[in-house]
């Protein structure tokens, strides 16, 4: 196994922890899901590692965790709606931010924003199969995580760029992990 793929899958492992254990954190001090906790590891996930170890990561994340914690819930699919959204938030910064090398904020703009249109859609789905108001839940839902919202966009971005600053000056990795930050 060479050293960069040793560093995918380890990195890949602590953003995994990190998305199993920050929401458990966030709901034991009662901000709750609001703060959308178990999505910075998955984002930061798919701005940093390769595409089949981020998706990986945003599959199971919420997998893990409604297996193991019981949140999110399998029902309603909360967690099934979560893994679509992961997928998103993996291969997006993926594609736009590592392979085009789009600005890490219009990067971090069109995910959320392509996340947040899965969410919309999934719920209204969802609440119509169980009969309830669709428009008001998927209203409610967007609007309740606001707060994680604004705090996404402002630590993400200098995380990326500070993570990647580090990697590059690592001894471990030279020109082998590939980092954007100098051309943002």
């Amino acid at each position: 196994m060479s050293e960069n793929k040793s560093y995918q899958l380890l990195t890949g492992g602590l953003f995994l922890a990190l998305a199993l254990g920050l929401p458990l954190a966030f709901h034991l001090v009662g901000l709750g899901s609001s703060f959308l906790p178990m999505f910075y590891p998955i984002l930061l996930a798919g701005f940093l590692l390769d595409f089949q170890v981020a998706v990986l990561v945003g599959l199971l994340s919420p997998l893990l965790s409604a297996a193991l914690t019981g949140m999110p819930p399998f029902y309603p699919p909360i967690a099934f709606i979560m893994m679509a959204e992961a997928v998103v938030m993996t291969g997006l910064p993926f594609l736009l931010y590592r392979r085009l090398r789009m600005n890490i904020y219009l990067t971090l703009f069109m995910t959320i924003v392509a996340e947040r249109a899965i969410l919309l859609v999934a719920t209204w789905v969802v609440a119509d199969w169980l009969k309830l108001p669709g428009m008001v839940l998927s209203s409610l839902t967007l609007l309740k995580g606001l707060p994680g919202l604004v705090i996404i966009f402002l630590v993400i971005p200098p995380l990326v760029r500070k993570i990647e600053k580090k990697i590059s000056q690592s001894p471990f990795f030279p020109g082998e992990v590939t980092t954007n930050s100098k051309m943002r």
